[in-house]
């Protein structure tokens, strides 16, 4: 994924400023790089923190000014603005030409935090000429910031609010156009954390987009995220299918009402989340989903509840990890008023145990959860799933591959040969896999060659969860005991 936050503040740049982007997942910041700077800007997460403070201390050393916003800046201000000379809490759009008017005269404050939700009507275009194109497997744009539901572990509703605000299908059209300008060609992903918060203007939306597709020849396949009631609105999934959206990424959490109830997601509540799994794969869009074990109502059967669940939906790609209280959060709130908090606690990977003290002893939960991931991504089982999910799918017209350049084709299809038919231990189960899926789906070339990417990803579910259980079983054991909590009740 490229840097969509930091191509939309270079956007916002006063025009005689001379940018470089590095996105450090393409290559490093050099020494080179920082001699060339007079100003830093970083934008991260959470999970970046340790890149992030060793990139600070390293442009602090070289006597270069530095900036930083983004997720982790407003969630940790007070601890970057002791290594970061500026930190900007908050969205930008309509205070940064400020913010820049005072960096270019050295009077920029150490702390700016803004709190109000800005127009993204007026956010410009972001700066995929910036980009180096070949280094990302999908582009990303956004259509609107905000969430209209109150999962209580979430901190999106805290840093974009529960009211969503939706850029006008013109707006967004004209960022694909810049962004083919700029060379790309393949998946995008619209990163908004919850597509339809607003259902009439996504529609509206997609009935655009299935113009702008007809009209170019459907160049572009969309994936997206979006809440689980998007199984009630058959007009939406069929519109979404019309523009050429071919799967979403769902928040499922939970198989247990009571975890559901207790995180106040009643959004997954109205239907059996089964039935509206497969509801969306029967209209047309195939499912990832989001998991979450360590609940106070979770208790020893939750790991089985998930495994079972998870086959049953037949969802392939399921995300899951172990509850963290993220700051600033109603969670968050509520555990330190109940002195559970553990405050020093890091968070924001799958290798942090929880950073409060669960009502599931912390060694019954990573044992649990180590022993979840195993049974969904042994080789037998994750290739089955995946079989069952392309079974239920039901691709339809105009839905179509995206047209991916021959250069990008050929190495994702002979590297991928190479690396799981060839060099993996499980070679056997992913050649009878593909020959399934070529055998049953020749007809149909959205599910090929998704299917296909299915496969592929199959080598970094089986080494992620190798890697993942063999660090927990590496913990020091006194990390897997429930130390005293160190807030106090309020």
């Amino acid at each position: 994924m490229p840097p969509l936050g930091l191509i939309t503040v270079a956007a916002m740049c006063p025009k005689h400023w001379d940018l470089r982007l590095i996105d450090e997942a393409d290559r490093p910041v050099t020494d080179k790089d920082l001699a060339w700077c007079d100003l830093l800007m970083i934008s991260s997460m959470e999970i970046q923190r340790e890149a992030v403070a060793t990139l600070l201390h390293r442009a602090r050393d070289a006597g270069k000014r530095t900036c930083i916003g983004g997720p982790y800046a407003a969630s940790h201000t007070p601890e970057l603005s002791l290594i970061c000379d500026h930190v900007v809490s908050g969205e930008v759009e309509e205070h940064f030409e400020d913010l820049a008017r005072a960096l270019e005269a050295g009077t920029a404050e150490p702390v700016y935090v803004y709190t109000d939700k800005p127009d993204v009507t007026r956010t410009p275009k972001p700066r995929y000429d910036l980009l180096n194109m070949n280094a990302y497997t999908a582009m990303a744009v956004q259509f609107s910031r905000g969430c209209p539901f109150q999962c209580e572990f979430c901190d999106i509703i805290v840093l974009y609010g529960r009211k969503p605000r939706t850029k006008p299908p013109d707006q967004l059209i004209s960022e694909l156009d810049s962004m083919r300008a700029a060379g790309w060609k393949g998946e995008v992903f619209l990163v908004d954390d919850n597509f339809i918060g607003n259902h009439a203007r996504a529609k509206e939306l997609c009935v655009a987009l299935k113009a702008w597709q007809e009209k170019h020849g459907y160049p572009i396949s969309f994936y997206t995220e979006a809440s689980v009631n998007l199984a009630q609105r058959q007009d939406l999934m069929d519109a979404m299918v019309d523009a050429n959206f071919q799967y979403l990424f769902l928040g499922i959490e939970t198989p247990s009402d009571e975890g559901l109830k207790e995180t106040h997601k009643f959004q997954n509540m109205k239907q059996s989340l089964v039935e509206s799994v497969h509801t969306l794969l029967k209209s047309g869009l195939w499912v990832m989903g989001g998991f979450i074990v360590g609940f106070d109502s979770d208790d020893e059967t939750i790991f089985r509840r998930q495994q079972v669940f998870i086959e049953e939906a037949a969802i392939p790609w399921a995300m899951v990890g172990m509850l963290q209280a993220l700051r600033h959060t109603a969670l968050h709130h509520r555990l330190k008023a109940e002195g559970r908090l553990y405050e020093n606690s890091t968070t924001g990977d799958n290798l942090s145990v929880p950073n409060f003290r669960t009502t599931l002893p912390r060694s019954i939960l990573v044992k649990g959860y180590c022993d979840l991931l195993q049974s969904l991504y042994s080789p037998e089982a994750y290739f089955t799933r995946t079989l069952r999910s392309l079974e239920i799918w039901k691709t339809r017209k105009p839905q179509a591959p995206a047209k991916l350049s021959w250069d990008l084709k050929i190495k994702g299809f002979f590297g991928g040969l190479w690396h799981l038919g060839v060099k993996s231990h499980y070679k056997l189960p992913f050649w009878k896999a593909l020959a399934t899926i070529v055998t049953r789906h020749w007809r149909e070339p959205v599910k090929v060659v998704h299917g296909f990417s299915i496969l592929l990803a199959g080598r970094h579910m089986v080494n992620y969860t190798e890697f993942l259980t063999a660090r927990y079983r590496q913990l020091d054991p006194a990390l897997l005991e429930d130390p005293l909590p160190v807030t106090a009740a309020v």
